[in-house]
């Protein structure tokens, strides 16, 4: 009983910690968005060339999670995510000093390779010290550090440009993550063992209510990851992957923009405007929540749906845009809530019920690279259609590309159920 109170104080600790390093890393990653325009202006750019830093980050960040998810199954992931951490604060501080377009792209790419050595060993740590049974409620926790995480880095560099110049929306985000950076490496430990629970694992076993998880010592052998690629819809959930990732950054990178453009609000004015955008974000993943449980914990399908949702909003888009402020403000908000949702089940359900293959960090890494390659998308090509032809052809991109997100993924479930019972590998 004793152990029992223990342990479940470590899982508290684990998850806050893990939730503090998620949050820390978005601080150092998206601070970009509110700061663009007024890069934009100070070094007289356009939209094409200043997509090119976005894209940098996010297609290097992708490459880096498929490198770094595999290293994360092999390595301390404890100091793999501090090490993460402390460079991208230190490459967001000589961003600051930069002005030279080139060296901006090649600093926002280095810290996507920093920031990718995060997500999979998290969610590594993570199934360390959970049983399988609580992964669902653990996944939508974390879900949250995003929100969090995209609050505090949105609003932090909104007050300091209301004051400042934009190099200061760097400096400043970079100091408090070295802070949180150690307050994670004090905090985390990467498995119960590492705790002083020395007999103490997770495996599966019979009991009266069904299959269950109990803390006894075990080990799990990894099966190749090309035979997981092979043998599971995992290409199909990455080409959901794409979408979400796509539609999700196209707004998150460019909503401050999007708004000063159709709605000629000014900078502060739409600093607080896009904060509106992580609180539906917010709505988004506790609607998702509900909805994954009225299907029956049936996450793809739950996908599905978030993906037709985002179709529907972006499609709202291209006929209400120069309408109404407030109904274009909610509707570019939805298109990003619904996929938003999505991405619990994306991106920790999804690689946790790979768990039995001993491959959670590199499933997780494999899907987050299928995102940020959508993301990647969503810089220079988003910036050369709006200088090309219009905000209102990124809208019908964000329909489409949603769209097939959500037939992709429909693909999967129906592969999935013709192989049901089946002895091959599933996913």
């Amino acid at each position: 009983m004793v152990m029992e109170k223990d342990m479940k104080k470590w899982q508290i600790r684990i998850f806050a910690a893990c939730f503090i390093a998620y949050t820390a890393a978005y601080i150092c990653r998206v601070n970009i968005s509110v700061a663009l325009p007024s890069i934009q202006d100070a070094l007289g750019l356009n939209s094409t060339s200043i997509g090119l830093i976005g894209t940098s980050f996010f297609w290097i960040y992708a490459i880096g999670q498929l490198v770094n998810g595999y290293i994360g199954d092999r390595v301390n992931s404890r100091t793999f995510i501090f090490i993460g951490l402390v460079v991208s604060a230190v490459l967001n501080v000589l961003f600051g000093f930069s002005s030279i377009l080139i060296i901006l792209v090649l600093l926002w790419g280095a810290n996507g390779i920093f920031q990718s050595m995060l997500w999979g060993p998290i969610v590594r740590t993570l199934s360390n010290w959970y049983p399988s049974r609580m992964h669902n409620s653990v996944a939508f926790g974390m879900s949250f550090s995003l929100i969090i995480g995209y609050l505090l880095a949105w609003g932090i560099s909104g007050l300091v440009l209301a004051r400042l110049e934009w190099r200061w929306a760097f400096w400043i985000p970079a100091g408090i993550v070295l802070l949180l950076a150690c307050v994670w490496y004090v905090m985390a430990r990467n498995k119960p063992s590492d705790a002083g629970f020395s007999d103490v694992h997770l495996v599966r076993h019979e009991n009266g209510e069904g299959i269950d998880d109990d803390y006894i010592e075990t080990e799990t052998e990894s099966v190749p990851f090309w035979k997981l690629i092979k043998g599971t819809n995992l290409l199909f959930i990455a080409f959901t992957g794409i979408a979400q990732g796509m539609i999700k950054d196209s707004v998150s990178f460019w909503s401050p923009k999007l708004l000063m453009d159709t709605q000629n609000l000014s900078l502060i004015l739409t600093v607080g405007v896009v904060l509106i955008i992580p609180v539906l974000n917010f709505i988004g993943i506790i609607f998702a929540g509900w909805l994954n449980r009225l299907l029956k914990y049936k996450e793809k399908l739950t996908i599905l749906l978030l993906m037709l949702g985002s179709c529907i909003s972006s499609l709202g888009l291209v006929f209400l845009i120069d309408k109404s402020a407030v109904l274009s403000v909610i509707l570019i908000a939805g298109a990003s809530a619904f996929v938003f949702g999505a991405n619990p089940a994306m991106t920790a359900i999804i690689p946790l019920s790979y768990k039995q293959y001993g491959r959670v960090s590199s499933v997780a890494g494999f899907i987050d690279f299928s995102i940020y390659l959508g993301s990647g998308l969503a810089g220079a090509f988003t910036g050369f259609i709006v200088d090309s032809s219009g905000w209102n052809n990124v809208f019908i991109m964000w329909c489409l590309i949603s769209f097939l997100g959500a037939v992709s993924m429909g693909v999967s479930l129906i592969r999935e159920s013709r192989h049901a019972g089946s002895n091959t590998l599933a996913g």
